[in-house]
């Protein structure tokens, strides 16, 4: 009896099938998307996802394939965006590829070398980078047909392909196009890099979520009547389901091992069932199969051609062989084993000695014939020489391609590189040579690219290991330049002895003649006295180190010390020198450097000092585009995206602020920005009520920082989040004590901006002791002057007017002429929007105590409305039980005010639309929104408001004066 070979027809995914078909239907219609398919490895996405493709290929859109790639854990730098972009080569020629990358087409060489024909002056510098460059490409190939992108095995992925495909799902705005990623749910533990992209695209409303489940008995029945093109029993149906346990891969092998075999008995492992079709062919096949292994999943024509020792008669009579047996398909201008698992089994099969000598051949050809690998080639030679123990050629080659990666922003992966060359340095014959410097140079770099990537412990590690080959007294110069990267290593993660060794480093550094070393040292300095408030001294140095920088034509260090120049002068309210600097450094074209990243990092947060949030905002958001677009999302993005959620929370742009919180912490950032993150989700957490964990944050932040050197700002920080969460317990007299300590041991600093705040959350707690008469007049009056004198002063120097009138209001108490002008002073002021609806209450609260009740009707109602606009259920909470316990009305026609519904600020400007009559397709429009993401919105609203449509939901708006401004 024959067996039936056919394909069996997908079975089982009809639910999913159908999501993929309404997905891409409202991509069709110009709203892009992306999907993520997960399962098991054998469960079927590819089966899936070419289902899905040739029904969107039969229904004129336009299919392109981009694989991931494993090889013995290294990772091959953008191997599936290169897949992309490969397949669009093929349909649109080079010519029209370029024209489709627009003005950035120089990037595409660093993908694509083959294009070729890229004139040099194409480059546009930002826009030309390798991201927007392959998002214009997409966007592009969609203009006349929508476009399905799929990147298969996202589980292999190295980290810039994962960063650039996170670029291209935030970035791809109109154009009809779907990207579909599958991934191996079962290899994704924990600690794999991948989590933390799924994290992030679990919460994007664009990205939609597709897991497949194993079979059914009946569906696996139907799947083993299909293979074998004829009646099953129900004995070998029960055995294959029970075995395979519903995964079609397995189900499919079982059911031919089973067939095969004449017999219900069945191998004793998988591998033994993969390989059951793989050993009866021919001894020359199974070695080119063991060939093409080492290549790893895919392996194109030429280069299996110029490696295996067959004429062409004998390579393609083998090929034919495994592709008539099922092992291998014709891929492109290669082939590819018909499952990852097959490749797998074959590829544990090797003998070790077998596996070397293949690597040898691979390395060897590539050496010859570098065309073999169009891009990447240095790290795929590296690896085969590694794995063929040539050691070195592994080391010389992983340096070679920690060059490549560096130059394409791979930052992680050059790192692996690296770390590679310092694990065979002690094997190699006179290293230095080969690597052009010493150990400590190697260890110093590998440092560095860890820093890059946002693994700071790792380079904490690398740098404390290198400090056993400093010798100050023989070789002080060299010392000195160490000791200057250490020291500014170990200060901006907040650890201590940083100063020390930093001016152990400008001790040892010659002054004359100038040298980058030295002013990279001082600029240093300038940086840490900055961050210690040290204002004078930090501006002393920071000329120091311009002016040594500009002697050795250093323009990032020159950059890099005017902004530490502007930064002080931030701190000291020098407003219009402050920007001033800032601006010179823009004009000069400084900021755009990658250590420059520091413009938008301190001019994002002097902007929020001088309360100008929503400059702030746009600042900190193109200063995270640019890390992001060269491979720093994770460590300077992430703080980036502190200061654009720090301003945002004062803008009252909650949700947004938050959803930039998680998705940054999902990157699991350097601790020091994870800090900074925390503390801003711990007051936001405050404000909106949930103290509880709020409070279980601030802990965790004070037992983490006690062990570190904090800066004045750090410390201040989080002194203001404990502020607001003791006030809102309730525990006024530990919240002033923490305030006036800090107050006080910090006298002597002059920081406008920062510390207003604090002598606000000074004046609140002071204020609310008097009241609760737990403070001798005497005090009072006396801590009261200290803090109008410590206002007074600091609003001098400050553009933002707001806080002294916030202080005196607060010490005024129940005065309403007070709370009056402070709340006139809010209306001009930006932010912080969480003060608005306190404030209304504490003027409802001043009118009840003097017993004008319209007054206090009229502040409760508009303190219940900003607080519900805002989402600030603290402030709510204590509007509705004052408002309870004297009886006033609020907005609901019931003493104690309305419901809480909980909408957002969105929500209410589509929810006004909705009553307005406005379909999804017209509110998206109206608010600058995809039709989808309106009618997530209006789901939510239904939700809350607990009505079953949107003309009930209107209903309510207007009964509840939801749509009150």
């Amino acid at each position: 009896m024959s067996l039936h070979v056919t394909r069996s027809a997908l079975l089982g995914r009809d639910d999913e099938l159908a999501d993929l078909r309404d997905i891409f239907k409202a991509v069709r219609g110009g709203e892009p998307s992306a999907v993520l398919i997960s399962g098991e490895a054998g469960i079927g996405k590819t089966r899936l996802v070419e289902e899905f493709s040739a029904e969107a290929t039969s229904g004129g859109a336009r299919v392109a394939l981009g694989r991931s790639v494993e090889l013995d854990g290294d990772e091959l730098a953008f191997m599936p965006v290169i897949g992309l972009l490969r397949d669009l080569l093929a349909e649109f020629g080079p010519q029209r590829l370029i024209e489709l990358a627009g003005p950035g087409a120089q990037a595409l060489s660093a993908l694509l070398p083959e294009v070729g024909g890229i004139s040099a002056g194409t480059s546009a510098g930002g826009r030309g980078s390798l991201y927007e460059v392959v998002t214009s490409v997409l966007e592009g190939a969609a203009a006349d047909v929508p476009l399905v992108a799929v990147v298969e095995d996202l589980h292999w992925a190295d980290g810039p392909s994962r960063d650039l495909l996170r670029f291209v799902v935030r970035s791809i705005m109109a154009a009809p196009v779907l990207l579909i990623m599958t991934y191996r749910a079962d290899e994704v533990g924990r600690g794999h890099p991948l989590r933390q992209l799924l994290a992030e695209f679990d919460r994007s409303r664009r990205v939609v979520r597709v897991d497949l489940p194993r079979l059914g008995r009946e569906d696996v029945g139907a799947q083993l009547q299909q293979i074998s093109g004829h009646d099953v029993d129900t004995e070998q149906i029960q055995r294959v389901f029970e075995r395979s346990e519903g995964v079609p891969f397995y189900v499919e092998e079982l059911a031919r091992a089973d067939h095969r075999d004449g017999a219900p008995g069945l191998p004793d492992s998988l591998r033994d069932i993969l390989l059951a079709r793989f050993e009866p062919l021919p001894e020359s096949t199974q070695r080119l199969l063991r060939l093409m292994a080492i290549a790893g999943q895919r392996v194109s024509h030429a280069l299996l051609d110029a490696v295996a020792d067959y004429d062409h008669a004998a390579l393609e009579a083998a090929l034919r062989d495994a592709i008539s047996a099922g092992l291998i398909v014709v891929d492109g201008d290669g082939y590819g084993f018909r499952h990852a698992l097959l490749w797998e089994a074959v590829h544990q099969d090797l003998l070790p000695g077998e596996s070397a000598r293949t690597h040898a051949r691979y390395a060897s050809a590539l050496q010859r014939r570098p065309e073999l690998v169009p891009t990447g080639q240095a790290a795929a030679v590296a690896h085969h020489l590694y794995m063929a123990h040539d050691v070195p050629g592994a080391f010389r080659w992983s340096l070679a391609a920690a060059d490549e990666l560096i130059k394409a922003y791979a930052h992680s992966s050059a790192q692996q590189k690296l770390e590679r060359a310092l694990e065979l340095w002690d094997q190699v014959d006179d290293p230095e040579e080969v690597s052009g410097g010493t150990r400590l140079d190697l260890m110093m770099r590998t440092a560095q690219e860890a820093y890059e990537s946002g693994e700071h412990e790792r380079a904490l590690t690398l740098m404390k290991a290198a400090s056993r080959y400093i010798d100050e007294d023989a070789r002080p110069v060299e010392a000195g330049a160490f000791l200057g990267r250490y020291g500014r290593l170990i200060g901006k993660a907040g650890l201590p002895d940083a100063m020390d060794m930093l001016n152990r480093a400008r001790d040892l550094l010659p002054v004359e003649p100038p040298s980058i070393a030295r002013a990279r040292v001082l600029e240093s300095l300038a940086m840490m006295t900055m961050l210690e408030w040290r204002h004078e001294e930090s501006l002393r140095l920071a000329d120091e180190a311009e002016a040594v920088a500009r002697a050795v034509d250093a323009d990032q260090l020159v950059a890099s010390a005017r902004i530490t120049r502007a930064t002080v002068w931030g701190s000291q309210g020098k407003v219009s020198q402050a920007l001033a600097e800032f601006d010179a450094v823009r004009l000069a074209g400084e900021a755009e450097s990658t250590f420059a990243l520091r413009y938008y990092v301190n001019l994002s947060d002097a902007l929020n000092l001088f309360g100008r949030y929503a400059e702030s905002v746009k600042v900190a958001t193109a200063g995270r585009d640019r890390a992001e677009v060269i491979g720093r999302r994770r460590s300077v993005g992430s703080m980036l995206a502190g200061n654009a959620a720090d301003a945002m929370l004062s803008l009252g742009e909650w949700e947004r602020a938050e959803r930039l919180i998680t998705r940054s912490l999902d990157l699991q950032p350097p601790a020091e920005h994870v800090r900074h993150l925390r503390k801003l989700w711990a007051l936001l957490s405050v404000w909106r009520g949930d103290l509880d964990p709020a409070e279980a944050t601030v802990d965790q932040l004070r037992r983490d920082m006690s062990a570190e050197v904090i800066f004045p700002q750090e410390s201040r920080h989080l002194v203001m989040v404990r502020a607001d969460l003791l006030y809102a317990r309730g525990a006024h007299e530990e919240a002033w004590a923490i305030v006036s300590a800090e107050l006080r041991s910090r006298a002597s600093l002059w920081a406008p901006g920062h510390y207003l705040p604090v002598v606000y959350a000074g004046a609140r707690a002071l204020g609310a002791r008097k009241l609760a008469q737990s403070v001798p007049d005497d005090e009072f009056i006396a801590e009261a002057d200290w803090l109008r004198t410590r206002a007074a002063e600091l609003s001098a120097a400050s553009p933002i007017t707001m806080w002294r009138a916030m202080v005196e209001a607060e010490l005024r108490g129940h005065d309403g002429e007070a709370w009056d002008r402070a709340l006139a002073e809010l209306s001009v002021a930006e932010g912080p929007a969480r003060l608005v609806p306190y404030a209304w209450y504490r003027r409802g609260w001043a009118a009840l105590q003097a017993g004008d009740r319209p007054e206090a009707e009229k502040a409760l109602r508009q303190a219940d409305a900003e607080a519900g606009a805002l989402g600030a259920a603290l402030v709510q909470g204590w509007v509705r039980t004052l408002a309870g316990r004297t009886r006033i009305t609020l907005a609901s026609g019931h003493p104690g005010g309305r419901r809480g519904y909980g909408l957002t600020v969105r929500e209410r400007d589509v929810l006004r639309l909705v009553a307005d009559g406005r379909s999804n397709r017209e509110i998206g429009e109206a608010l600058f929104i995809s039709a989808k993401t309106a009618s997530v919105h209006v789901s939510n609203i239904l939700a809350k408001l607990e009505v079953s449509g949107r003309g009930e939901a209107a209903a309510v708006a207007h009964r509840e004066a939801l749509l009150d401004p």
